[in-house]
C-alpha cells in the first residue's frame, strides 16, 4: 500500500484527538509518568490538540486546498519538540513528554517534507498559502 498524505494527516488528527481526551484526566496520564504541574495546563494543552485535530482531519479531505494548514501544523510540531524534549529529559515533566516531543518532531518533518512531494509545490507555496495549480482539476 503507497503512502498518502492525506491518510497520514488524518491520522495524525485522530492521534490528536486521542491526545486531547487522555490530557482531561490527570489520573490517567499521571499514570504513565507524565506530570502537569496543575490540571488546568493539561485542560489548556487538550484545547490545542482538540482544535488542531479538527484542522488536521478537515485538511485531510483536500490536501490541494488545504495543505498549508498541516504545513504550518508541522511548524508547531517543531515547537512542541523543542518544549518537550528537553522538560522531559531534563525537567520534571516525565520522560514520556521527551518521547512525545521525538514523536512530534517525526510527524512535523514528514508534513515538511512529503507535502511538497505529494502537492508537487514549493515550500515557499505552502508556508505563504499560494495557490496551486494541479493538472486535472478546473483553475
Amino acid at each position: 500500500m503507497p503512502f498518502k498524505m492525506s491518510t497520514f494527516v488524518f491520522w495524525s488528527g485522530v492521534y490528536n484527538a486521542v491526545l486531547a481526551s487522555f490530557l482531561t484526566f490527570p489520573p490517567l496520564y499521571r499514570a504513565i509518568g507524565l506530570n502537569i504541574c496543575s490540571p488546568v495546563w493539561g485542560w489548556l494543552i487538550a484545547g490545542f490538540l482538540a482544535y488542531t485535530c479538527v484542522v488536521l482531519i478537515f485538511a485531510s479531505r483536500n490536501l490541494i486546498q488545504r495543505g498549508a494548514l498541516v504545513y504550518w501544523e508541522s511548524l508547531l510540531r517543531y515547537v512542541a519538540a523543542i518544549v518537550l524534549i528537553p522538560a522531559g529529559v531534563f525537567g520534571d515533566v516525565g520522560l514520556i513528554a521527551a518521547l512525545l516531543g521525538l514523536g512530534d518532531l517525526v510527524i512535523g518533518l514528514i508534513y515538511a517534507f512529503g507535502l511538497p512531494r505529494e502537492l508537487a509545490v514549493s515550500h515557499r507555496a505552502l508556508l505563504f498559502a499560494e495557490s496551486v495549480e494541479v493538472e486535472n482539476e478546473p483553475a
